[in-house]
């Protein structure tokens, strides 16, 4: 079993794919994470640092290769190939870009794409935060 500091690393690093630039942690044990994350102003003239803020929780998934996931995550994030949470590249462009062995970047990217973060509303799970293709 992981434990809860890197659960909330995990998220966090996650998370950062949306451009967060606040992260708050509400309560976390090894089976949920509750949280809230917000935005930068992004030059809108009514911005309200208290509205561009959403309260998240995720129901911890156990991925064994987590760790490749994010490093790929990362590597999106640095090279610029997320468009909120579309990936902008070709799956097979991106594989070739890594240069990992096939099963290793089919594994991650396997994960990366079945990563969920619920969205809270009220108290209420209703959306969540996810990447895809």
């Amino acid at each position: 079993m992981r434990s809860t500091t890197r659960m909330i690393n995990y998220l966090f690093r996650f998370m950062l794919i949306f451009e967060i630039n606040r992260f708050w942690i509400f309560s976390a044990s090894e089976t949920s994470i509750k949280a809230r994350v917000g935005w930068a102003d992004d030059g809108v003239p009514d911005y309200d640092e208290d509205e561009e803020v959403q309260d998240i929780e995720w129901d911890v998934q156990h991925f064994d290769n987590i760790e490749d996931a994010l490093e790929l995550s990362e590597y999106l994030i640095d090279n610029k190939l997320m468009q909120s949470d579309k990936i902008t590249i070709d799956r097979e462009e991106l594989f070739n870009r890594m240069s990992w062995e096939k099963d290793r970047y089919d594994a991650a990217i396997n994960t990366l794409l079945n990563l969920k973060i619920d969205m809270l509303d009220d108290g209420r799970k209703t959306d969540y935060f996810f990447v895809h293709f």
